[in-house]
């Protein structure tokens, strides 16, 4: 009998571990999948701010050009 309760307890304790681990592998996916966004705006705003230092660059040589 206390082998039997002996292995029902490695079973509820490995089956609580692997339980945690599948919450937490759940709980990064979705921090994932929310700051997935964030992160494309992030970059979206560096790409726009590095494409209009370009073109202000650009047209600061074509006025020298003119003149």
């Amino acid at each position: 009998m206390k082998e039997i309760t002996w292995a029902l307890f490695l079973v509820i304790v490995l089956g609580c571990d692997s339980k945690n681990e599948t919450v937490s592998q759940g709980r990064e996916a979705v921090k994932e999948v929310v700051t997935q966004p964030f992160n494309i705006l992030n970059s979206a705003k560096d790409s726009l701010e590095k494409s209009e230092e370009k073109q202000k660059a650009a047209l600061e040589e074509a006025e020298k050009a003119n003149q």
